[in-house]
């Protein structure tokens, strides 16, 4: 199971992977990124983020137009109730990949890949 991290940039919070290598997390990255063109159909696009259960560990689950995008495994409690807490606050939150180092550094930093979630309907969904 891969590590999930959570940090809050400019009181937006960005959640994703933590890959050890640097490539690899820009290569997923990127992978979101080019299945989000696949499953969009416009401007009008239904953006759904559902949280499943499983024993002590969630999996948020990003779904594009009735497609799943990305299913983010292995938040605990604490961190998804902070990823909650925070999406509350600003209506908004980022996924993108980190990449391992003396501090993960999430891409939407440092390459500024990332996908943006920020849909009023959303909140009501996902708080």
């Amino acid at each position: 199971m891969r590590r999930v991290c959570l940090e809050v940039l400019g009181g937006i919070p960005v959640v994703g992977p933590l890959f050890h290598d640097y490539e690899a997390a820009r290569r997923a990255a990127l992978r979101w990124l080019v299945r989000l063109a696949q499953f969009s159909g416009g401007d009008g696009d239904a953006v759904q983020v559902g949280v499943e259960r499983r024993e002590d560990l969630y999996t948020l689950v990003i779904a594009v137009n009735g497609r799943i995008l990305h299913r983010l495994e292995g938040l605990n409690e604490v961190l998804l109730r902070r990823l909650q807490r925070e999406f509350r606050r600003r209506r908004v939150f980022v996924v993108t990949s980190f990449a391992d180092g003396q501090k993960p550094r999430p891409l939407v930093w440092t390459e500024g890949l990332g996908l943006v979630i920020f849909q009023w309907p959303l909140a009501r969904k996902f708080t």
